[in-house]
């Protein structure tokens, strides 16, 4: 679709220029994907497969690219970039077992830059970042990124019970491995989340004769024990710094900022009794299941039959939190036992001696009760006062958020031995809830990189990325909740919102779209109908219009700090399908109806005294004369027993602010009126424009299409504006 500035008229572009020209839609990132797999193999592998999960891919090789594609889109609507970022992929035998192996691998390809225009003086960058911030693609024809992942998952040997989940829509089941969330993880690795110094012996990127210089994610670096960053040690203390679990830290402020909203408690193990044991547990997480919740799960602890529940478990557990050895089988299959058995909580005890609980790896989204580890110590403690009854609880701590120091500071991935390609390089696996760039995949991941539910962006913001937020199809759906609703959104209406964007695949036509059509579907939805249409039509029918300079006719009398408030009185406690929703609803609306009514404006405006008569017209009159005969009748009878009741006041008002033809006659001029209050969060007249010219021209573009938003592009030029994107850039 050609951009919406090249198709308005000469007239228009004064009037709206400074709202909807948008240099962030050019901004954003093309990456693309370079096939580097030999013929029959990787991408192009020709055995047929069956379209899955929005990937209408008819082979596994081009299922593949499509994948790739859908993930590299997800970073590009999301970051901003010049230069176009290639990443080489490709499918090869990864290190595996039956019961564990590599995914994937990726990082930056080749060269690395430093004290270029833009840069912080003295630090190393890779290709795709250099290439960013500069404008410049530094690195030429080669491509910025390399990446490769493991073409034998599922096959004997390697990680035998699972297979690539090659959907788009994240519903990988029990057994898959969501490849789009694997290939999230891998490309942020090139884009930047990674360290290029040494971690084996310390050295920094360079060579001795050149200079050796830190990377700048090396800058964010610190030990907590040293109080050092890593560009001010030595190179003894980096290798030292490298395996000091617990103490390494982030603190780039993006990140340190975002950390509040995005992580939550820190999950706990509470013994409660008896009491020779009582108290609390260091503990490990798990990446499936749900993370413990501040209220906690409490019951009797119970050691499963067999110890390692790696079989059915025999011996009853229903109702009870299950203890389970660690061994013989991977920690998905012993928790799923357990929830089959009807246990509400898990807690592995470690097999091996180690200073810590050992992190969870694994995916299944089927289920739903939490797991904790602990360490072989702390088991047998538990152990040996079973027969005398332990009653334990698994909560999140609130007061400490998951996987952050003191100071509120997300903790890097630092085990002890160091593992070569994750140590430092990653969140660690404490962090709640899961996140994108720790060491192991999560099963709850959802595609989104952006707070609230994911630091990734917050570090690429950290190390020079300019980007959107909005361009986060997950975020995209949550705004309009916020800008529309009023309201944070539930699960099920911001899975299915967002599920209706990605549905379009790598089809960037579907995919605009799906963008302008989920939008508007908040306006005409049956909550913002009931509430916020409401109120505009309550407004309507007591006040009437008003006029602007200069504009011809007249213009909607409600304003925004007006709307907004009064809104939310009505849609308090209300979800459409949720709970007694409609009754909830009714209540609602009678409350704000009465005391409406009863305020300064609408007592001077309809002061005691007036008959049935001349209340009913003069609101019949202000909303257009909506009424007809029998309607106008109805209402001054109800009324005329008393005219000064607020109830039967507020029946009235309520009646013709309802009534079928005033929401008809007003639905074009309230859509286009709460573009702005919703997108903008400002009145039509408020800087940079001075007057309704703008809400004019696009009720008329409305108008000429007959209410069809599409044709008349309207949404689509107030989601790309600057205006509207720079609420959510950088």
């Amino acid at each position: 679709m050609p951009y919406l500035i090249k198709k308005l008229p000469a007239f228009a572009l004064a009037l709206i220029l400074t709202l909807f020209v948008s240099g962030e839609a050019s901004a954003q990132a093309n990456i693309v994907i370079l096939n580097g797999d030999a013929a029959g193999a990787g991408f192009n592998d020709a055995t047929p497969a069956t379209p899955v999960g929005g990937n209408n891919g008819t082979t596994v090789g081009q299922q593949r690219l499509i994948a790739f594609q859908f993930a590299a889109n997800i970073w590009g609507a999301t970051l901003n970039s010049s230069p176009t970022i290639t990443i080489r992929g490709t499918w090869t035998a990864l290190g595996c077992t039956a019961n564990s192996g590599t995914l994937g691998s990726a990082g930056n390809s080749g060269s690395i830059f430093r004290n270029f225009a833009g840069a912080e003086p003295g630090f190393w960058y890779g290709n795709a970042l250099a290439n960013a911030i500069s404008g410049i693609d530094r690195n030429g024809s080669t491509h910025e990124i390399n990446a490769q992942f493991n073409v034998n998952l599922g096959t004997p040997g390697c990680l035998e019970t699972a297979h690539w989940y090659y959907g788009l829509d994240n519903n990988h089941g029990a057994n898959g491995i969501d490849l789009v969330s694997v290939l999230l993880h891998e490309f942020s690795h090139g884009l930047g989340f990674q360290t290029f110094t040494n971690k084996e012996t310390g050295l920094q990127a360079g060579s001795d004769t050149g200079g050796r210089f830190p990377s700048i994610y090396d800058r964010y670096l610190c030990d907590n024990a040293s109080a050092k960053a890593w560009p001010q040690m030595t190179d003894a203390e980096r290798v030292a710094s490298t395996i000091n679990t617990g103490n390494l830290v982030w603190v780039g402020p993006r990140v340190v900022s975002d950390v509040p909203n995005v992580l939550s408690g820190t999950p706990r193990l509470r013994v409660n009794s008896p009491a020779a044991i009582a108290g609390n547990y260091q503990v490990g997480t798990a990446s499936f299941g749900p993370a413990p919740s501040p209220a906690g799960t409490t019951g009797d602890v119970v050691q499963t039959i067999p110890n390692d529940a790696c079989a059915p478990i025999t011996n009853a557990i229903s109702g009870r939190i299950a203890l389970i050895d660690r061994g013989n089988c991977n920690f998905v299959v012993k928790t799923k036992n357990a929830q089959n058995a009807g246990a509400t909580a898990v807690i592995i005890a470690d097999n091996v001696s180690a200073a810590t609980p050992p992190g969870m790896g694994g995916t299944d989204n089927t289920i739903v009760i939490p797991t904790l580890s602990i360490t072989l110590i702390d088991g047998s403690t538990i152990k040996g006062q079973l027969s005398a009854g332990v009653n334990a609880t698994l909560f999140a701590d609130t007061s400490a958020l998951a996987g952050t120091d003191a100071n509120r500071r997300p903790l890097m991935f630092a085990p002890n031995p160091v593992e070569g390609g994750s140590s430092v390089s990653h969140w660690d696996s404490s962090l709640l809830p899961n996140q994108l760039m720790e060491p192991n995949i999560a099963g709850d991941l959802n595609h989104s990189v952006v707070p609230i539910w994911d630091l990734t962006y917050s570090m690429f913001r950290d190390l020079g990325w300019t980007g959107n937020r909005i361009g986060d199809n997950r975020f995209f759906v949550r705004q309009h909740y916020l800008d529309f609703l009023n309201r944070e959104p539930d699960l099920s209406g911001l899975q299915f919102w967002s599920d209706e964007i990605y549905s379009c695949g790598i089809d960037a036509g579907c995919n605009q779209v799906k963008h302008i059509n989920v939008s508007a579907a908040f306006f005409q939805s049956i909550e913002f109908q009931e509430t916020g249409y409401l109120v505009y039509r309550m407004y309507k029918a007591s006040y009437g219009d008003t006029t602007s300079p200069g504009v011809a006719g007249t213009v909607p009398i409600i304003r925004r700090q007006e709307l907004v408030p009064d809104s939310q009185l009505i849609s308090q406690g209300v979800q459409v399908n949720v709970g007694n929703w409609q009754a909830q609803l009714e209540a609602n609306k009678q409350a704000f109806a009465l005391a409406f009514v009863q305020r300064a404006r609408f007592t001077t405006d309809y002061p005691a005294g007036m008959t049935a008569d001349q209340f009913v017209t003069q609101l019949d009159q202000r909303a257009g004369l909506v009424l007809s005969a029998a309607e106008r009748s109805q209402l001054i009878s109800s009324l005329t027993p008393n005219p000064n009741d607020p109830a039967r006041r507020a029946a009235v008002v309520r009646a013709v602010a309802e009534d079928a033809d005033l929401s008809n006659a007003e639905k074009n001029r309230a859509f286009v009126l709460m573009q702005y209050y919703g997108y903008l969060r400002r009145n039509p007249d408020d800087a940079p424009n001075t007057n309704f010219e703008g809400w004019k021209f696009w009720l008329d573009k409305l108008n000429q299409f007959n209410g069809n938003f599409v044709a008349a592009e309207m949404v689509k030029a107030f989601l790309d504006s600057t205006e509207y994107r720079n609420r959510f850039a950088n």
